[in-house]
């Protein structure tokens, strides 16, 4: 079987458009064919009528004369002999070839005698027969359109118009005009005729004008169908090209649209799982992230801005900097102007109200894929920063103690054990020598003795700290790492008056420390802070408090002696720096070398309200120990 190919949208459009204008020639025609085929009956009905009126008047003009001249028989079939005699009549005779001749609809016309015998007719052949019984014509005019359409375009049939006429009450006779239906549907076929010509012309005109109206009809598909032949990838467009082609334009349109909701879905997908991811990053991200289009609007933000800025996180999205950054600060004013201008802001520490905590802010410059420029503002507290920068510090200036201590460690070393030899070469001498001798320079040696092992004891802490530890880490619970410190210094505590509070919840956080380090580290920090309230009145307290922070695990050492001067502050871990004529200082730096190896901080926190130091050391936690309070 042959399939027939499948028509183009131009050969549709025509098609339809020729048959659209079809129907309507030929329902124009039907009307029309309704309404000529009343008129026409009612034309000739009219003109049937009229013809039987001018015989009826001849026929009375001619009895009129009849009676003047005397020519009208006597008796009572006078009007029967009259009417008999119509037959000769030449004027009568003129009027039935006229009303024939001139309406070409009209079949015969004949007088009929009240016997039903045909007096005169148009067909001479038929005088003296009786007249066929014929369907009035007024009857065919008073039914519907339909059956007078079937009256004139069925079979053929003679329908009659009649006139009866009388004398003086007396029937003289009937005028009877036949119509025929065949020379009725002559006279109308000829005219509809003319109009199907007509129609059919154009027929043709509205569909050459539709063949070529289609191509500018067209044309807004075809311009679309180019607009999405360039939104479509070039992929997705050579591998659908020989597809595309099949089917009229209006099939290549709902096909490429088809194909480029198909790739429209797929960005969608991957745009959703981008935007999953990338928000997951800013969740984890701890700078605060805002990212303004070209206009100034914030369209993502990272979880951490909210609370660097003291904004609520719902209202970030859609608000102009304007509205997010509507202060006087320095911050504010340099945000606002450079996204309005589209220029970076190189970093910058500020504060957005006064007293608040310092913040680093950068913006710089982005565009998206329309070249549209945007900007992207990264927001940080600089506390952390600054701690980062202290602890830096510190490690670079231990390091650079270690390298000394090594170095002094090992040129003192030598000469101290020579002078530690030869004084107990001394010692001996003296004792051989004499009672006397002996007792004077014992006092002597006995100083220099002292003094060389105190140099030697030196000597050693250099190395300790010098030297490297092999850290034994294990699972800690710093609480009661906390609590069995505070045991150890309970009794050196009482003797001064003094007592220690330890804060910390049970279970508390754990970490992963070195426990005999740590512990000496607080103990150096707990007798340097009871060291620092002897003087004051009994009664003061030493505070241990541990707790938790994001990653990490905090123990605070607070006393509440005088505190450190400022002009301290920044050399307070240096080894052997102290403010005490008795002090070595060594523990503050053992401690800050101590949380170094553990790659924890140790930070003298700025002077509160309550007078005092307050020391903070931070171990780092593992990811299995932030689960909960004492999580393992």
């Amino acid at each position: 079987m042959r399939v027939l190919p499948k028509l183009k949208l131009k050969h549709k459009i025509t098609l339809s458009i020729a048959l659209l204008v079809l129907v309507v020639v030929v329902a124009v025609n039907l009307v029309f064919l309704a309404g000529s085929v009343h008129q026409q009956l009612q034309d000739t009905f009219d003109h049937a009528n009229f013809l039987a009126q001018e015989i009826y008047n001849e026929l009375g003009q001619e009895l009129a004369a009849a009676y003047q001249q005397g020519a009208m028989p006597a008796g009572p079939d006078a009007l029967a002999q009259f009417f008999q005699g119509r037959a000769q009549s030449p004027a009568l005779a003129s009027l039935f070839s006229a009303g024939i001749g001139y309406n070409g609809t009209i079949r015969d016309v004949a007088l009929v005698s009240p016997q039903g015998l045909v007096v005169m007719d148009s067909n001479p052949l038929l005088e003296g027969q009786p007249q066929p019984r014929r369907r009035l014509m007024s009857e065919v005019l008073d039914s519907g359109i339909w059956h007078q359409v079937q009256a004139v375009v069925g079979a053929e049939a003679i329908y009659s118009v009649s006139l009866a006429t009388e004398v003086q009450q007396r029937p003289l006779g009937t005028i009877s005009v036949g119509v025929d239906t065949v020379l009725l549907r002559q006279a109308l076929f000829a005219r509809l005729h003319q109009l199907m010509l007509y129609g059919g012309l154009i027929v043709l005109i509205a569909t050459a004008l539709a063949w070529g109206l289609s191509d500018l009809a067209l044309a807004p598909l075809n311009a679309i169908s180019v607009q999405l032949d360039r939104l479509r990838s070039p992929a997705h467009a050579a591998a659908s090209a020989a597809g595309s082609e099949k089917g009229d334009e209006l099939g290549r349109v709902q096909s490429k649209i088809q194909l480029l909701g198909e790739e429209i879905a797929d960005a969608r997908q991957v745009y959703s799982a981008l935007q999953e991811n990338v928000g997951q990053l800013l969740q984890g991200l701890d700078e605060g992230l805002l990212l303004f289009d070209a206009k100034g609007q914030c369209v993502m933000a990272s979880a951490a801005a909210p609370q660097l800025l003291n904004l609520p996180f719902s209202s970030l999205a859609g608000r102009s900097v304007a509205d997010l950054f509507p202060g006087d600060s320095s911050l504010d004013r340099a945000v606002r102007s450079a996204v309005r201008e589209g220029a970076s802001l190189e970093p910058v520490q500020a504060e957005r109200n006064a007293g608040a905590r310092p913040l680093l802010a950068r913006l710089d410059v982005v565009r998206d894929g329309g070249g549209q420029p945007g900007a992207l503002l990264t927001v940080r507290d600089a506390e952390p920063v600054h701690r980062l920068e202290g602890e830096l510090e510190l490690a670079r200036r231990l390091s650079a103690v270690g390298r000394l201590t090594r170095g002094v460690a090992h040129e003192v070393k030598n000469p101290l054990n020579a002078m530690a030899l030869h004084l107990d070469l001394l010692r001996a001498k003296a004792a051989s020598s004499g009672n006397g001798l002996q007792s004077g320079m014992q006092p002597h040696l006995q100083v220099l003795s002292h003094e060389i092992e105190r140099l030697d004891r030196v000597v050693r802490t250099f190395l300790d700290f010098s030297r490297p530890v092999e850290l034994q880490l294990k699972p800690t619970d710093l609480s009661e790492l906390a609590r069995g410190v505070a045991q150890l210094a309970e009794a050196e505590a009482a003797s001064l008056g003094l007592r220690i509070v330890v804060r910390a919840p049970q279970p508390g956080p754990r970490a992963w420390v070195d426990r005999d380090l740590v512990e000496q580290a607080l103990l150096n920090l707990i007798n340097n802070g009871l060291q620092a309230m002897q003087p004051a009145a009994a009664g003061c307290r030493l505070d241990l408090e541990v707790e938790s922070e994001a990653g990490f695990a905090a123990v605070r050492v607070r006393d509440q002696g005088p505190g450190v001067p400022a002009e301290h502050r920044d050399r307070i871990f240096d080894l052997y720096f102290t403010t005490r004529s008795t002090g070595t200082g060594i523990g503050l730096a053992m401690a800050a070398r101590t949380m170094q190896l553990h790659h924890g901080s140790i930070e003298l926190e700025p002077p509160g309200v309550v007078p005092g130091a307050s020391f903070l050391l931070r171990f780092p936690r593992r990811a299995q120990e932030t689960g909960g309070g004492a999580g393992a």
